[in-house]
């Protein structure tokens, strides 16, 4: 699946700003690192993994927190993705 911030939406370092909705979502460092992840081609997998080498947390942990990230971002029309 490929991911992409939908097209109203503008990021700005760890600031999502929403100009359809006209909010704003700030994401914390490693949401930032799992959007990054996310936007540059990989899968939430390779998000999770990157997040339990770098944090030293359960693989489990990750997989959940990553996914947790992307039902916020994909409910708020923030992020899509392709197949």
């Amino acid at each position: 699946m490929s991911w992409h911030l939908a097209p109203a939406v503008r990021r700005t370092g760890a600031l999502l700003f929403d100009g359809a909705g006209g909010g704003y979502f700030a994401l914390n460092h490693t949401a930032a690192q799992t959007l990054e992840v996310l936007l540059r081609g990989g899968t939430c997998e390779q998000a999770a993994h990157e997040l339990a080498a770098a944090y030293s947390i359960d693989a489990e942990r990750a997989r959940v927190d990553v996914a947790v990230l992307v039902a916020e971002l994909t409910g708020r029309n923030l992020l899509t993705g392709q197949a």
